[in-house]
């Protein structure tokens, strides 16, 4: 494949999706500039860049290439990666190279809870997530909106950054934030699991702790 025809194929490949530059450059974990140049010809993608644009497109790297058929598309449904509770706190170009795959969530869906399509992603809670017990089972899967958090609705459910040893995980928790002190509070469902708090540093945006709205959420498959 030359390079004009990937270029050609990467753009039809991504407005089919639906998706702009910039929400596809989001999702693949490259700049939009890098992508605009690979939709251009102007330069020519490594096999990692290739692998991340196909999982971000919901496609196969073959697919993308154009040697295998596509898929039938379907209008009513929208591909939404799916990853692990522990990956979800990573930078976008680490969470998109372990994306578990890509699950149908029916258009309508994500309207109905005004979630853009490029801002979805589902995470697969640990069995150990039991801290929301009582509304939200160990083992479920939530649907959370990406979309950089700038306030915080109280008592609603969020996904937050927290330190799990020497690395980033994620927890599920309703948030209130008193704003003149700049603390973040995180309560649990489960009465076993004690409120705690969060300092903001001075300056320091919601979004570096706030990963996004719980706004969906489904039970596990092997969940108790």
């Amino acid at each position: 494949m030359t390079t004009e025809q990937l270029s050609w194929r990467l753009r039809h490949l991504r407005k089919l999706a639906g998706l702009s530059q910039e929400a596809l450059a989001r999702r693949a974990g490259v700049s939009r500039n890098f992508l605009a140049q690979i939709e251009r010809g102007q330069s020519l993608p490594t096999v990692a860049v290739l692998r991340r644009l196909a999982s971000a497109l919901g496609t196969t790297v073959a697919h993308l290439l154009g040697e295998e058929p596509p898929a039938a598309p379907s209008a009513e449904t929208v591909p939404v990666p799916l990853v692990a509770d522990r990956i979800a706190a990573g930078p976008p170009a680490f969470v998109n190279d372990h994306v578990e795959g890509y699950e149908p969530l029916p258009a309508t869906l994500l309207k109905t809870l005004g979630v853009e399509p490029s801002r979805a992603v589902l995470v697969r809670l640990g069995k150990d997530q039991d801290s929301m017990a009582d509304t939200i089972p160990p083992g479920a899967t939530v649907l959370l909106d990406l979309t950089p958090v700038e306030h915080i609705t109280p008592k609603q459910i969020y996904a937050v950054r927290e330190e799990a040893g020497d690395s980033l995980g994620c927890t599920i928790k309703r948030l209130v934030l008193d704003p003149s002190s700049r603390v973040l509070i995180l309560l649990s469902d489960n009465p076993a699991h004690l409120p705690r708090a969060i300092r903001l540093r001075p300056g320091q945006p919601l979004s570096e702790v706030v990963l996004g709205r719980v706004v969906w959420w489904m039970p596990g498959k092997h969940g108790p």
